[in-house]
């Protein structure tokens, strides 16, 4: 399914709720991925993989506002992802070298099970990032949760809410611990519960990946895809 397509299923979700015109017809490159056997059930359950946020560097606050918040979400004819940053986006991560750790499992499992699947393992899954502003890229270290506000987390929130709702998901897995708090907090704020089983593990660019056996990621990760995405 193209970017195009992708954002007309998505295009009501948030509107006139802060983000006014919708949230993925203000963002349509930031829609989630969905993979062409997300709904392929005959193996597998149907997954959600999401990760933190995008990361833009601080050149580039000469072409984005994405340093500040209240103009990337409410102010009209404002520049937002440049040209040059379209592909970096786009939830359709195949080409990120980090990404392929937990491709490397889900290929692992799915073999264990003797199951065929696409060379681009993400088909069998959605992938999305969380937070829709970009974090800036500074050398001071990654993560979104210096840069994160308010509103931020209410249209995080609001936006998956309402990609849950569309694709009804049975298992949900964070990779980014900051995300994961900050989704149940909504969640929990606004009385919202969810049938999908949601999980947690640290990202695959983490010192915490491999530690303890991967006991936090690695390891956490393949056991719960044995346990709630596999049949």
């Amino acid at each position: 399914m193209d970017t195009n397509n992708q954002a007309k299923i998505f295009s009501n979700i948030g509107i006139n709720d802060i983000v006014t015109e919708g949230i993925f017809v203000r963002f349509q490159e930031l829609v989630p991925f969905v993979g062409e056997n997300y709904y392929n059930e005959s193996y597998h359950h149907k997954m959600i993989l999401i990760g933190e946020s995008n990361y833009f560097s601080s050149e580039l606050k000469e072409k984005s506002v994405f340093t500040d918040a209240n103009m990337w979400y409410l102010e009209k004819n404002v520049p937002l992802i440049p040209e040059e940053k379209v592909k970096d986006v786009s939830n359709a991560i195949g080409g990120y070298r980090t990404f392929t750790k937990f491709f490397n499992i889900m290929k692992k499992v799915l073999d264990e099970r003797r199951v065929r699947y696409p060379e681009y393992i993400l088909q069998e899954s959605v992938f999305y990032n969380y937070f829709l502003r970009p974090a800036i890229l500074d050398g001071k270290g990654r993560g979104f949760k210096k840069s994160c506000q308010r509103v931020d987390k209410n249209v995080a929130g609001s936006a998956l809410v309402g990609i849950i709702d569309i694709l009804k998901p049975d298992l949900i897995i964070f990779l980014s611990k900051y995300a994961y708090s900050e989704f149940d907090r909504y969640a929990k704020s606004n009385g919202i519960k969810f049938n999908a089983q949601i999980e947690q593990v640290c990202h695959p660019a983490s010192i915490w990946w491999n530690r303890n056996g991967g006991t936090y990621g690695k390891l956490k990760f393949e056991n719960i895809l044995k346990e709630h995405w596999i049949k």
